[in-house]
């Protein structure tokens, strides 16, 4: 494979980049996806129902992923599971990776961003033995528990919810004095007792010996301190972009997300980034599908000429 040329190549495994792949490829254009590891679909393939997806009934993110990946086999899409680690410019890109180079003339970055962790005494030592970042996974070992999200936008509130089906308790400790998420979510935490709420706080250390005991609150107004027992954290507390592959002469912002222009083209010309990895990025599942197709539309066009 290695030394092979594409008209498209697309980085990230995500629904993001499974969609670009699967819209060039409709285009005509000679696509190579790269998905670096696990399993294709990003963050989404674990919510077991994909809020605001517009369909008939429930449909999961390792539904939906798997669905595209098919789809974007019978397209011709070249799969290809290895890491891109850098991109050099010219009228050709040349993308090299752990398993060798590949050229492509033009690049859609849709590599996402990764979960931010708590930088707190307890948090590291204790993931996976009560700190976790998917509800839909560990939610079940929590069946009439005391559990703490820590966050307050869509992720956590996302994730909160689906706790109410297991937990006895579930407070939700924000930085903010208000929640950035969908009034829909907000509403629901709002008529439910089980839902306890810290404002304007944040946490400093998670206790527990084998697993989580407690996690210790800071109030960051008074900052007086309170101990809130609990055998589960579940943290969203905001995102990194996996950015590293591209080059100095792509504008980032302050938080180190990848500046487009309308057309989701970075800087360096023929270099998209969509979805996550953007800034700007709305946060939404749909958000990231739209922008996925326009890229790839505006990348095949300019294949053809």
């Amino acid at each position: 494979m290695a030394g092979t040329s594409f008209d498209i190549a697309v980085i990230g495994g995500g629904i993001a980049g499974l969609t670009a792949a699967h819209h060039a490829a409709l285009a005509g254009a000679s696509v190579v996806h790269f998905v670096e590891d696990g399993l294709p679909g990003g963050l989404v393939i674990n919510v077991g129902a994909l809020d605001g997806w517009p369909a008939a009934g429930p449909v999961g993110g390792a539904e939906l992923a798997a669905g595209l990946m098919g789809q974007n086999e019978e397209l011709g899409v070249t799969l290809v599971p290895s890491r891109i680690d850098r991109l050099e410019g010219g009228a050709t890109r040349t993308l090299h990776g752990a398993d060798g180079v590949w050229r492509a003339r033009q690049v859609i970055l849709a590599t996402g961003a990764t979960l931010k962790t708590l930088d707190v005494p307890g948090a590291e030592r204790l993931a996976g033995r009560g700190v976790s970042q998917c509800a839909w996974c560990d939610g079940g070992l929590y069946r009439d528990a005391d559990v703490v999200v820590a966050g307050g936008g869509d992720s956590a509130l996302s994730e909160a919810l689906h706790l109410g089906a297991f937990a006895r308790t579930i407070t939700i400790v924000t930085r903010g004095e208000r929640f950035r998420a969908r009034n829909h979510y907000v509403s629901r935490i709002a008529s439910d007792e089980r839902y306890h709420l810290r404002w304007a706080s944040e946490i400093v250390e998670v206790s527990g010996a084998d697993g989580v005991e407690s996690v210790r609150v800071r109030d960051r107004e008074s900052g007086t301190h309170e101990d809130i027992p609990c055998t589960g954290l579940f943290v969203f507390v905001g995102l990194t972009p996996n950015a590293g592959l591209a080059g100095p002469e792509i504008a980032r912002d302050a938080g180190g997300f990848l500046v487009t222009d309308a057309n989701f083209e970075a800087a360096a010309p023929g270099v998209f980034a969509i979805g996550a990895v953007r800034s700007g990025y709305g946060g939404r599942l749909t958000q990231a599908v739209g922008e996925a197709t326009t890229a790839a539309e505006i990348a095949a066009a300019r294949c053809e000429s």
